[in-house]
């Protein structure tokens, strides 16, 4: 029996162009490995949990060759791009009888974009483009509509980039056609590639800490008025911290000038930050959400 083990991790880039990357769509779902090696097949995640249960449709995998091993992505598709709202929905249910339903109602895809292992024999070692393309012939022998290959372009990334961002997608992945395999670990040979966007967001409340604060709730203007968009909380530098927590502190008022359905204390609104984020929700909240610095209002 093959052992669970940890997938490989990207770091984070710009857009680039090289011949020596392959750039693929930075498939916006829950990352896990599947195996199929002799027994029932298996699905596990970053932490090593088994998934299999929560996603009978694609039992699919059980006709894999025994001995293999593929590392993917779980995409639930509205239309034509990934809804990972639905799927983190999804994922957190246990109920057999909840899950059967879904199943059939809104199936999940699983996309391939490596291969670790085939007919026994550990892959780890190949380079990138060699397993590749042992995936996308595993991929394609299988011949079902639920477990799909996630094709690439070798070189021109950065045009690669801008076309998946206005189609909608969370980003792209570039990676060395030489890498090898190397699990549980994060290498430079993989590159994950986001649109960054900021906005400027007030202030309205936090939660307190030791240092005074630990996060902040801020709001924006969203379709004529303002509303509760993000929790921050991470991008803090210890002199920010001293800085907000005697703002803050000068500052707290009896009710959130927004509806917000978090605790915390709450501040009249006239601090302003700047936010980064990667994208809106579809309930109008900022995904990835961190402080990047105070700003006059008019900035």
């Amino acid at each position: 029996m093959i052992e669970s083990f940890l997938p490989m991790l990207a770091v984070a880039a710009e857009p680039f162009d090289s011949p020596e990357y392959v750039f693929e769509v930075k498939w916006n779902g829950i990352r896990a490995l599947a195996a199929r090696d002799g027994g029932p097949w298996r699905l596990w995640g970053r932490d090593c949990a088994a998934y299999q249960t929560r996603y009978p449709e694609l039992d699919v995998l059980q006709k894999l060759p025994a001995g293999t091993v593929l590392d993917g992505e779980i995409v639930q598709f509205q239309g034509a791009l990934p809804d990972l709202d639905a799927l983190l929905g999804r994922h957190s249910l246990a109920c057999p009888r909840t899950i059967a339903h879904l199943c059939r109602q809104s199936p999940v895809n699983y996309v391939v974009f490596d291969a670790l292992y085939e007919k026994g024999r550990c892959l780890f070692g190949q380079p990138l483009e060699t397993r590749r393309a042992s995936a996308e012939q595993l991929v394609r022998k299988l011949g079902e509509p639920r477990v799909v290959f996630s094709t690439g372009v070798e070189g021109r990334g950065r045009v690669f980039f801008e076309e998946a961002v206005r189609r909608g997608q969370e980003g792209v992945m570039a990676k060395h056609r030489a890498s090898r395999y190397l699990p549980g670990r994060r290498s430079a040979a993989w590159k994950k590639i986001k649109p960054v966007h900021s906005l400027s967001a007030v202030i309205f409340g936090f939660r307190p800490g030791r240092t005074g604060f630990r996060s902040l709730f801020v709001a924006a203007l969203r379709q004529g008025s303002l509303r509760y968009v993000a929790h921050l909380r991470v991008g803090f530098t210890d002199s920010v911290r001293r800085t907000l927590r005697t703002l803050l502190a000068q500052r707290v008022r009896a009710a959130p000038v927004v509806a917000c359905p978090e605790r915390g204390v709450w501040v009249e609104p006239d601090l302003y930050c700047r936010v980064r984020f990667l994208e809106w929700t579809p309930g109008g909240r900022l995904r990835g959400a961190s402080f990047a610095g105070l700003v006059h209002p008019s900035g």
